[in-house]
């Protein structure tokens, strides 16, 4: 299909989804060579900020690690007992990258903790399920350690260094942990028993229980930033992007999931709504953002939605249509 085709596909997947009220909206972009074409739906507008969940894992902490290690400063082989000899020795950079460390998907009961400090503590003393690279499971502390790893080797606080080191060059002003301005332009996300209505911070409860800036969700940004980055992506001639695609280790690489083996399609989704497509076959990028948590968690009908639209964006359906 043509972009054109792609765009009126998607624009009715995204429309229906609203008739249905599976979301109040959406904001969606198609970048390619002639530029970016943005979509807001429903009662989407432009310049809203979404909590962006587990895009935080690629838009951020992935972003910082690629950057590090083209530096030289860390590499794939280096281990976790390396940087925190508290930590879980064998584990290596490039384990957490994959989700192949054993690591299980999050804390349990992390309310039980009290500071940031005692959250960390515990995900330092998590035990992996099994030996790293015998199987994956996708695990929030994977890049809770690599954003830990991200401060000790560059000295500043992972908010300080994303928005220095990846954020500005890329001309990503609206993008951060922590943002400061006006509720309105906040999109809502969950009402929860434990907080009340989530609006303007982190909707992770382990990211809200460190403060709102972990390696794995915490970042808010908007439509024409993840643009920006998206752009990025698709111009940039970095070997280490390049050579993402030597991998595909349990329908993974290194921070993204590979859409369809063998093609050169990444995918990157996010627990609150949204989703992030890079075609590098054909130099496009899908953007989608929405807030599928309001009022409340459980919305399949989003992930399929948001699926049906990744699909028609490559051309084909996920080989296994599991990971969200």
């Amino acid at each position: 299909m043509t972009t054109a085709e792609i765009e009126e596909k998607i624009t009715g997947i995204f429309e229906e989804a609203i008739r249905q009220k599976t979301v109040n909206g959406v904001s969606y972009a198609l970048v390619d060579q002639g530029g970016v074409s943005r979509h807001y739906l429903g009662q989407a507008e432009p310049g809203q900020f979404y909590d962006l969940a587990s895009l935080t894992k690629v838009v951020g902490t992935a972003s910082g690690i690629f950057k590090e290690m083209a530096a030289g400063k860390i590499s794939l082989k280096d281990r976790v007992g390396d940087f925190f000899p508290a930590a879980c020795s064998a584990v290596t950079v490039k384990d957490l990258l994959l989700h192949t460390s054993g690591l299980p998907a999050d804390l349990d009961d992390v309310w039980q903790y009290q500071s940031p400090g005692e959250v960390w503590e515990a995900v330092l003393a998590t035990k992996p399920l099994f030996l790293p690279g015998q199987e994956s499971i996708y695990s929030d502390l994977n890049f809770i350690i690599l954003g830990k790893i991200l401060e000790q080797v560059s000295g500043q606080d992972l908010s300080s260094f994303l928005r220095e080191e990846i954020f500005a060059p890329l001309g990503m002003r609206e993008t951060g942990f922590l943002l400061k301005g006006k509720r309105d332009n906040f999109v809502k996300t969950e009402i929860t028993k434990e907080r009340g209505q989530v609006w303007g911070n982190v909707h992770d409860e382990t990211a809200w229980q460190m403060g709102g800036l972990a390696g794995h969700a915490g970042l808010f940004s908007t439509l024409d930033d993840l643009a920006r980055f998206s752009s990025f992506y698709l111009t940039t001639a970095s070997p280490l992007v390049a050579g993402l695609f030597d991998y595909d280790c349990f329908e993974r690489t290194l921070a993204w999931i590979r859409w369809q083996k063998g093609r050169r399609f990444l995918w990157h989704s996010g627990f609150t709504g949204p989703g992030l497509g890079l075609d590098l076959e054909n130099g496009r990028a899908l953007v989608i953002l929405a807030s599928s948590v309001y009022p409340k968690r459980g919305n399949e009908a989003w992930m399929l939605a948001r699926r049906q639209a990744a699909k028609t964006f490559f051309g084909g359906g996920y080989r296994e249509e599991k990971q969200e």
